[in-house]
């Protein structure tokens, strides 16, 4: 039913890390999930995440990786992308397809320049190699909220600029029920999430990717823009750019060919 999903907690070295499993192929996908990480890790979101990942559960072994479960201060995206690489080290996984969703595509973009031997195929989703200033406005905006404001103040806020306003009316009655017995765990760990967003920068080097590629943005995204897929697009030689209409930046959970254009990338001959 939820495709042999676990959750898991890996030892490296120093640190743990949480992350789950499922589906049942015999080629894995490695996701790195967004900012939201910072305010819950994916520690006992197996089935949920299987459930949303379906498409990919019937013909991949997932791997969603979230960041390490104590972040020191001055933490980086880059600093990330290493942990990422020692995980999959620790569970023998030599190469794999890639896919970074927000935060988690800077973290991608990282892996493929810094361990191109991990990356197979590359699926950068509603991310950026730099912050304009809408997306610099929207992440100050979180940071700020999620040490002065309360949960739902945050919670609210994220999900009026992540999902269009039509698919926002459907949620706005459960962010407000989230909002009310939700709570920020740990201020620490997502400022220092966010503040690795507000430095990231990889702009010059992502000529060093050489994987496939497949940049999604989406056409309403008011969390980076629709500018900041382009812009990927034009450093990442041979890249392939798809912009998915009516929907924002939680494209993943909005548009019901988001998986299906994943799927078509990672199986083509590119």
């Amino acid at each position: 039913m939820f495709y042999s999903s676990k959750n898991k907690v890996l030892q490296l070295d120093q640190k743990n890390i949480d992350y789950v499993t499922f589906g049942t192929g015999k080629k894995s996908l490695v996701i790195m999930p967004g900012l939201g990480d910072g305010l819950q890790t994916v520690k006992g979101m197996a089935q949920m995440l299987a459930l949303t990942y379906r498409e990919f559960a019937k013909v991949y072994k997932v791997y969603v990786f979230s960041r390490i479960n104590k972040l020191p201060e001055n933490y980086t995206t880059r600093n990330m992308a290493a942990d990422v690489a020692d995980a999959m080290d620790a569970l023998g996984l030599k190469s794999s397809a890639v896919m970074g969703i927000s935060q988690g595509g800077m973290i991608a973009q990282w892996l493929a320049v810094d361990f191109p031997e991990k990356v197979d195929r590359l699926i950068l989703a509603v991310t950026t190699a730099k912050l304009s200033d809408l997306g610099m406005g929207r992440i100050r905006r979180w940071l700020n909220l999620s040490q002065t404001g309360t949960y739902k103040e945050l919670m609210f806020d994220i999900a009026s600029h992540s999902y269009t306003t039509k698919s926002f009316g459907k949620f706005k009655f459960l962010y407000r029920i989230m909002g009310i017995f939700g709570r920020i765990k740990d201020k620490q760990r997502i400022a220092i999430q966010a503040v690795s967003c507000l430095k990231h920068d990889s702009l010059t080097l992502l000529e060093k990717i050489n994987c496939p590629t497949l940049i999604i943005g989406a056409e309403k995204d008011d969390v980076l823009g629709i500018e900041a897929s382009v812009e990927l697009h034009q450093h990442v030689k041979g890249s392939q750019l798809t912009i998915l209409p009516e929907c924002g930046h939680a494209l993943y959970e909005q548009h019901k060919n988001f998986q299906k254009r994943v799927l078509v990338f990672l199986e083509s001959n590119q």
